[in-house]
Protein backbone atom coordinates (compact mmCIF):
# COMPACT_ATOMS: atom_id res chain seq x y z
CA UNK A 1 0.00 0.00 0.00
CA UNK A 2 1.61 3.21 -1.22
CA UNK A 3 -0.40 6.21 -0.01
CA UNK A 4 1.40 9.50 -0.57
CA UNK A 5 -1.56 11.91 -0.61
CA UNK A 6 -4.50 12.35 1.78
CA UNK A 7 -7.68 14.08 0.54
CA UNK A 8 -10.00 15.16 3.34
CA UNK A 9 -13.63 16.21 3.27
CA UNK A 10 -14.55 18.58 6.11
CA UNK A 11 -18.13 18.31 7.36
CA UNK A 12 -18.95 14.92 8.83
CA UNK A 13 -15.34 13.83 8.35
CA UNK A 14 -12.57 16.14 9.55
CA UNK A 15 -14.74 18.45 11.65
CA UNK A 16 -16.44 17.61 14.94
CA UNK A 17 -20.19 18.25 15.39
CA UNK A 18 -19.15 21.69 16.70
CA UNK A 19 -17.34 22.44 13.42
CA UNK A 20 -13.85 22.19 14.88
CA UNK A 21 -10.79 20.04 14.21
CA UNK A 22 -9.94 17.89 17.22
CA UNK A 23 -6.46 18.76 18.55
CA UNK A 24 -5.37 15.09 18.37
CA UNK A 25 -6.31 14.95 14.69
CA UNK A 26 -4.54 18.20 13.87
CA UNK A 27 -1.35 17.02 15.58
CA UNK A 28 -1.46 13.66 13.83
CA UNK A 29 -1.92 15.30 10.43
CA UNK A 30 1.16 17.41 11.18
CA UNK A 31 3.04 14.20 11.94
CA UNK A 32 1.94 12.71 8.61
CA UNK A 33 2.98 15.88 6.81
CA UNK A 34 6.41 15.73 8.50
CA UNK A 35 6.68 12.12 7.29
CA UNK A 36 6.31 13.32 3.69
CA UNK A 37 2.59 12.81 3.13
CA UNK A 38 0.69 15.43 1.11
CA UNK A 39 -2.53 16.68 2.74
CA UNK A 40 -5.32 18.52 0.93
CA UNK A 41 -8.78 19.69 1.94
CA UNK A 42 -11.55 18.79 -0.52
CA UNK A 43 -14.82 20.39 0.56
CA UNK A 44 -18.20 21.58 -0.57
CA UNK A 45 -17.67 24.71 1.51
CA UNK A 46 -16.55 27.91 -0.15
CA UNK A 47 -12.98 28.76 0.79
CA UNK A 48 -14.00 31.54 3.20
CA UNK A 49 -16.20 29.14 5.16
CA UNK A 50 -13.51 26.45 5.11
CA UNK A 51 -10.71 28.70 6.36
CA UNK A 52 -13.02 29.96 9.13
CA UNK A 53 -13.30 26.50 10.73
CA UNK A 54 -9.74 25.25 10.20
CA UNK A 55 -6.99 25.97 12.74
CA UNK A 56 -4.34 28.44 11.63
CA UNK A 57 -1.76 25.66 11.78
CA UNK A 58 -3.81 23.05 9.90
CA UNK A 59 -1.20 21.29 7.73
CA UNK A 60 -2.93 21.33 4.35
CA UNK A 61 -0.89 22.17 1.25
CA UNK A 62 -3.93 23.18 -0.78
CA UNK A 63 -7.68 23.10 -1.07
CA UNK A 64 -10.45 22.14 -3.46
CA UNK A 65 -13.41 24.31 -2.40
CA UNK A 66 -17.05 24.61 -3.49
CA UNK A 67 -17.02 21.04 -4.83
CA UNK A 68 -14.30 21.87 -7.37
CA UNK A 69 -15.31 25.40 -8.38
CA UNK A 70 -12.30 26.96 -6.64
CA UNK A 71 -8.82 25.46 -6.21
CA UNK A 72 -5.90 26.70 -4.13
CA UNK A 73 -2.28 25.58 -4.17
CA UNK A 74 -1.13 26.96 -0.84
CA UNK A 75 -2.64 30.44 -0.75
CA UNK A 76 -2.50 30.87 -4.54
CA UNK A 77 -5.70 30.36 -6.47
CA UNK A 78 -5.06 28.20 -9.53
CA UNK A 79 -8.63 27.72 -10.77
CA UNK A 80 -11.94 29.56 -10.53
CA UNK A 81 -15.34 28.98 -12.13
CA UNK A 82 -18.75 30.64 -11.67
CA UNK A 83 -22.39 29.74 -12.31
CA UNK A 84 -24.28 31.13 -15.33
CA UNK A 85 -25.80 34.52 -14.46
CA UNK A 86 -29.23 33.67 -15.87
CA UNK A 87 -29.32 30.44 -13.85
CA UNK A 88 -28.58 32.31 -10.62
CA UNK A 89 -31.39 34.78 -11.32
CA UNK A 90 -33.85 32.00 -12.10
CA UNK A 91 -33.08 30.08 -8.93
CA UNK A 92 -33.26 33.10 -6.65
CA UNK A 93 -36.74 33.72 -8.07
CA UNK A 94 -37.74 30.05 -7.68
CA UNK A 95 -36.45 29.98 -4.10
CA UNK A 96 -38.55 32.94 -3.08
CA UNK A 97 -41.70 31.48 -4.65
CA UNK A 98 -41.15 28.04 -3.11
CA UNK A 99 -39.95 29.37 0.26
CA UNK A 100 -36.76 27.35 -0.21
CA UNK A 101 -33.77 28.02 2.04
CA UNK A 102 -30.84 29.05 -0.18
CA UNK A 103 -27.33 30.46 0.10
CA UNK A 104 -25.35 32.34 -2.52
CA UNK A 105 -21.59 31.80 -2.39
CA UNK A 106 -19.61 34.56 -4.15
CA UNK A 107 -15.96 34.45 -5.13
CA UNK A 108 -13.91 35.07 -2.00
CA UNK A 109 -16.84 36.38 0.01
CA UNK A 110 -19.31 35.38 2.68
CA UNK A 111 -22.45 33.40 1.87
CA UNK A 112 -25.45 35.64 1.28
CA UNK A 113 -29.25 35.67 1.16
CA UNK A 114 -31.51 38.49 0.00
CA UNK A 115 -33.08 40.40 2.88
CA UNK A 116 -36.53 40.01 1.34
CA UNK A 117 -36.33 36.27 2.13
CA UNK A 118 -35.27 36.66 5.76
CA UNK A 119 -38.65 35.85 7.34
CA UNK A 120 -39.20 32.41 5.83
CA UNK A 121 -35.54 31.44 6.26
CA UNK A 122 -35.65 32.43 9.92
CA UNK A 123 -38.88 30.47 10.40
CA UNK A 124 -37.17 27.31 9.15
CA UNK A 125 -34.11 27.46 11.38
CA UNK A 126 -36.10 28.31 14.53
CA UNK A 127 -38.07 25.06 14.39
CA UNK A 128 -37.16 21.98 16.40
CA UNK A 129 -34.55 19.84 14.66
CA UNK A 130 -36.34 17.28 12.46
CA UNK A 131 -35.29 13.64 12.86
CA UNK A 132 -34.23 13.51 9.19
CA UNK A 133 -31.54 16.19 9.66
CA UNK A 134 -28.18 15.42 11.25
CA UNK A 135 -27.17 17.50 14.25
CA UNK A 136 -24.09 18.73 12.36
CA UNK A 137 -26.11 20.00 9.41
CA UNK A 138 -28.75 21.59 11.65
CA UNK A 139 -26.11 23.45 13.65
CA UNK A 140 -24.45 24.61 10.44
CA UNK A 141 -27.72 26.04 9.11
CA UNK A 142 -28.45 27.85 12.36
CA UNK A 143 -24.93 29.25 12.59
CA UNK A 144 -25.03 30.36 8.97
CA UNK A 145 -28.27 32.28 9.42
CA UNK A 146 -27.70 33.66 12.92
CA UNK A 147 -23.99 34.48 12.73
CA UNK A 148 -22.30 34.08 9.34
CA UNK A 149 -24.83 35.18 6.73
CA UNK A 150 -24.53 38.41 4.79
CA UNK A 151 -28.03 39.77 4.21
CA UNK A 152 -28.20 41.73 0.96
CA UNK A 153 -30.94 44.20 0.04
CA UNK A 154 -30.02 43.87 -3.62
CA UNK A 155 -27.43 42.19 -5.82
CA UNK A 156 -25.54 44.16 -8.45
CA UNK A 157 -24.94 42.77 -11.95
CA UNK A 158 -21.33 42.14 -11.00
CA UNK A 159 -22.27 40.31 -7.81
CA UNK A 160 -24.58 37.97 -9.72
CA UNK A 161 -21.76 37.21 -12.16
CA UNK A 162 -19.51 36.27 -9.22
CA UNK A 163 -21.59 33.43 -7.75
CA UNK A 164 -19.52 30.27 -7.42
CA UNK A 165 -22.11 27.99 -5.83
CA UNK A 166 -25.73 27.92 -4.73
CA UNK A 167 -26.78 25.80 -1.77
CA UNK A 168 -30.33 24.73 -0.93
CA UNK A 169 -31.68 23.13 2.22
CA UNK A 170 -35.01 21.75 3.41
CA UNK A 171 -35.83 19.95 6.63
CA UNK A 172 -38.37 17.97 4.58
CA UNK A 173 -36.78 15.22 2.46
CA UNK A 174 -39.75 15.00 0.08
CA UNK A 175 -39.54 18.76 -0.56
CA UNK A 176 -35.82 18.45 -1.30
CA UNK A 177 -36.38 15.51 -3.65
CA UNK A 178 -38.97 17.53 -5.58
CA UNK A 179 -36.50 20.42 -5.78
CA UNK A 180 -33.83 18.10 -7.17
CA UNK A 181 -36.29 16.85 -9.80
CA UNK A 182 -36.92 20.45 -10.84
CA UNK A 183 -33.17 21.08 -11.05
CA UNK A 184 -32.82 18.03 -13.27
CA UNK A 185 -35.37 19.49 -15.68
CA UNK A 186 -33.59 22.86 -15.57
CA UNK A 187 -30.44 21.16 -16.87
CA UNK A 188 -32.18 21.02 -20.26
CA UNK A 189 -31.95 24.81 -20.33
CA UNK A 190 -28.72 25.60 -18.44
CA UNK A 191 -25.30 23.96 -18.18
CA UNK A 192 -24.65 22.94 -14.56
CA UNK A 193 -24.36 19.94 -12.24
CA UNK A 194 -25.58 19.38 -8.69
CA UNK A 195 -24.59 17.23 -5.73
CA UNK A 196 -25.93 16.43 -2.26
CA UNK A 197 -24.02 15.77 0.94
CA UNK A 198 -27.22 14.67 2.72
CA UNK A 199 -30.88 13.98 1.93
CA UNK A 200 -31.71 17.51 3.06
CA UNK A 201 -29.50 19.59 0.77
CA UNK A 202 -28.29 20.11 -2.75
CA UNK A 203 -25.47 22.28 -4.15
CA UNK A 204 -25.09 23.63 -7.67
CA UNK A 205 -21.74 23.75 -9.44
CA UNK A 206 -20.58 24.26 -13.01
CA UNK A 207 -21.00 21.58 -15.65
CA UNK A 208 -18.53 18.68 -15.31
CA UNK A 209 -17.11 20.20 -12.12
CA UNK A 210 -16.88 18.08 -8.97
CA UNK A 211 -14.50 17.21 -6.20
CA UNK A 212 -12.90 14.79 -8.69
CA UNK A 213 -12.23 17.45 -11.32
CA UNK A 214 -10.76 19.69 -8.64
CA UNK A 215 -8.52 16.91 -7.37
CA UNK A 216 -7.25 16.18 -10.87
CA UNK A 217 -6.26 19.81 -11.35
CA UNK A 218 -4.69 20.10 -7.91
CA UNK A 219 -2.71 16.85 -8.09
CA UNK A 220 -1.53 17.68 -11.61
CA UNK A 221 -0.24 21.01 -10.28
CA UNK A 222 1.80 19.17 -7.63
CA UNK A 223 2.73 16.32 -10.02
CA UNK A 224 1.11 13.75 -7.73
CA UNK A 225 -0.70 10.59 -8.79
CA UNK A 226 -4.37 9.92 -7.90
CA UNK A 227 -3.42 6.23 -7.71
CA UNK A 228 -1.38 7.02 -4.58
CA UNK A 229 -4.13 9.12 -2.95
CA UNK A 230 -6.47 8.27 -0.08
CA UNK A 231 -9.83 10.10 -0.16
CA UNK A 232 -11.92 10.25 3.03
CA UNK A 233 -15.49 11.54 3.16
CA UNK A 234 -19.05 10.92 4.26
CA UNK A 235 -21.41 12.30 1.62
CA UNK A 236 -22.72 11.74 -1.87
CA UNK A 237 -20.60 14.63 -3.12
CA UNK A 238 -17.53 12.62 -2.02
CA UNK A 239 -18.26 9.76 -4.43
CA UNK A 240 -16.51 11.43 -7.41
CA UNK A 241 -13.26 11.62 -5.44
CA UNK A 242 -13.68 8.04 -4.19
CA UNK A 243 -13.82 6.94 -7.84
CA UNK A 244 -10.56 8.58 -8.92
CA UNK A 245 -8.46 7.99 -5.80
CA UNK A 246 -6.46 4.80 -5.51
CA UNK A 247 -7.80 4.35 -1.96
CA UNK A 248 -11.00 5.55 -0.33
CA UNK A 249 -12.61 5.51 3.10
CA UNK A 250 -16.16 6.39 4.10
CA UNK A 251 -16.89 7.55 7.61
CA UNK A 252 -19.01 5.31 9.82
CA UNK A 253 -21.68 8.04 9.76
CA UNK A 254 -21.91 8.00 5.95
CA UNK A 255 -25.05 6.72 4.19
CA UNK A 256 -24.92 3.07 3.15
CA UNK A 257 -24.70 3.82 -0.58
CA UNK A 258 -21.59 5.94 0.10
CA UNK A 259 -20.00 3.24 2.25
CA UNK A 260 -20.64 0.73 -0.53
CA UNK A 261 -18.29 2.60 -2.89
CA UNK A 262 -15.39 2.95 -0.45
CA UNK A 263 -12.49 0.56 0.06
CA UNK A 264 -12.73 1.05 3.84
CA UNK A 265 -15.28 2.25 6.38
CA UNK A 266 -13.99 3.86 9.56
CA UNK A 267 -14.67 2.07 12.84
CA UNK A 268 -15.81 5.31 14.52
CA UNK A 269 -17.89 8.28 13.38
CA UNK A 270 -16.92 11.94 13.12
CA UNK A 271 -18.55 12.42 16.52
CA UNK A 272 -15.98 9.99 17.98
CA UNK A 273 -12.89 11.46 16.29
CA UNK A 274 -13.14 8.60 13.79
CA UNK A 275 -10.83 10.14 11.20
CA UNK A 276 -7.99 10.38 13.71
CA UNK A 277 -8.44 6.74 14.75
CA UNK A 278 -8.62 5.58 11.13
CA UNK A 279 -5.48 7.43 10.00
CA UNK A 280 -3.50 6.09 12.95
CA UNK A 281 -4.60 2.57 12.04
CA UNK A 282 -3.66 2.99 8.37
CA UNK A 283 -0.32 4.75 8.72
CA UNK A 284 0.95 3.38 12.04
CA UNK A 285 3.07 6.48 12.62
Amino acid sequence: MNIQTILLDLDGTTLTPDNQVAPELNQYLKKLRAAGKHIFVVTGRAEVDAWDVLPDDFPAEGMVASNGMTIFAGERKIFQSVLPEALVRRLIDWSEKQKMYYQLHPIGGKRAILTRDRDYVMDQIHKEKPASVSINEWRMRRQAVLKDMLWKNTLSEEEIRQIVKMYFFSENVATMNAWKDALGELQNEFSFDFFSSSHNNVELVGKSISKASGIRRLLAHYKLSPDEALAVGDGENDLPMFRIAGYSAAMKNAPEHVKAEAKWVTAASYEENGLYQFLRHIFQI
